[in-house]
C-alpha cells in the first residue's frame, strides 16, 4: 500500500494492491473489498501516520456501502480520511465520484474505523469452556454446504472448516487462517473474523430468514493476532434480531483456548434488498 501526500487536510489518496485472492469475495456477481481487508487498510494507514496510536481495539466500525474492486486490475486507488483525538483516531476509507467536468463532486464513504489505545480495563470474555458449549437443539451443516449454498465466495474465503453447530443460542465452529498472501502483521490474518461474519450469516438464514451481511460492529479488541494456516474455535451469539437487523457477540481462539479476538454488537443487515433469499432447507 503506497500512501500519496495529502490531498488536503487529513485526507489522504492510497494506492492499494489488489492480490488475486480479494476476487474470491464477492456479492452478486461483482468482486467487492472485504470488511477485514478495509480495516486492515485503515489500520496500516494509522499505523504510518500515527505510529504512537494502538490499532489492535477498534470501535464504532461501519460499513455502508460496498467497494467494487476493478476487474482484472493489480491496484486501485482510494481515499482515507483520518481525524486524531488525544488517544485514538478515527479513520474513513472513501472513494472519490467525479463530474462530467472530470472534477470531484463527492466523496462516497465504504467504512470508517475508530482505533483506541486499550485500556487497563478489560471486559470481561466469555471462556473458552463456556464458549465451546452450545446449547438447544442443534444442526451440524457441513462447511462445503455452507460456501456452496449460503455463503457463496471463492475458495480463499472458505473459511469454515468441518461442520457448523447451529442452535437458537449461536453458531459454533472451527475457521481457518487460510493460506492466501494477506497481510498478518497490522490485525493478524483476515481470514478468521471474516469466517465468524460467515457463521453469523448463516445463523440468520436459519432463524431469521434473511441472507444478512455485515454493516458494523460497535468493539472488536485483538488480544493475540491469528496467523497464516492457524486453527481457530470460533462463536458468534444472538443478542438482539428484528425483520431489518441482527446483532451479534462473538469471541475467536486458538487450538489452545487462548482468546484471540472479541468481537461486541456485530451488525448484520440484508443489504440485497430481499434479493438474496436462504435456500428452503436451512430453515427446517
Amino acid at each position: 500500500m503506497e500512501i500519496i501526500p495529502e490531498v488536503k487536510k487529513n485526507l489522504y489518496r492510497l494506492e492499494i494492491d489488489l492480490a488475486p485472492y480479494l476476487y474470491d469475495h464477492h456479492f452478486e456477481g461483482r468482486a467487492i473489498l472485504p470488511a477485514a481487508e478495509a480495516l486492515i487498510i485503515m489500520a496500516k494507514a494509522v499505523k504510518i501516520l500515527y505510529p504512537e496510536i494502538h490499532v489492535l481495539c477498534l470501535s464504532a466500525a461501519r460499513f455502508p456501502r460496498f467497494l467494487a474492486l476493478m476487474p482484472d486490475a493489480k491496484k486501485q486507488t482510494i481515499m482515507i480520511k483520518l481525524k486524531k483525538g488525544e488517544s485514538d483516531v478515527s479513520v474513513a476509507l472513501l472513494t472519490a465520484v467525479k463530474a462530467k467536468t472530470n472534477k470531484i463532486s463527492r466523496m462516497i464513504e465504504h467504512a470508517f474505523v475508530e482505533f483506541n489505545n486499550i485500556s487497563d480495563s478489560k471486559p470481561a470474555p466469555v471462556s473458552f469452556r463456556g464458549a465451546a458449549k452450545l446449547s438447544g437443539a442443534c444442526i451440524s451443516i457441513p462447511s462445503e454446504t455452507i460456501y456452496r449454498e449460503l455463503v457463496v465466495f471463492g475458495k480463499a474465503y472458505q473459511n469454515i472448516t468441518g461442520d457448523l453447530s447451529v442452535s437458537s443460542s449461536g453458531a459454533l465452529g472451527y475457521l481457518s487462517a487460510g493460506e492466501a498472501q494477506a497481510d498478518e502483521e497490522t490485525l493478524g490474518s483476515p481470514f478468521p473474523f471474516d469466517a465468524l461474519m460467515h457463521m453469523a450469516c448463516v445463523w440468520g438464514q436459519r432463524f431469521a430468514d434473511m441472507v444478512a451481511f455485515p454493516v458494523g460492529f460497535e468493539k472488536r479488541i485483538i488480544y493475540q493476532q491469528t496467523r497464516k494456516e492457524g486453527d481457530y474455535l470460533g462463536r458468534v451469539v444472538p443478542k438482539a434480531t428484528s425483520e431489518k437487523r441482527l446483532i451479534f457477540d462473538g469471541w475467536i481462539y486458538d487450538a489452545n483456548g487462548v482468546l484471540c479476538e472479541e468481537i461486541t454488537a456485530l451488525e448484520m443487515r440484508d443489504v440485497s434488498g430481499g434479493r438474496l433469499r436462504p435456500p428452503p432447507w436451512i430453515s427446517g
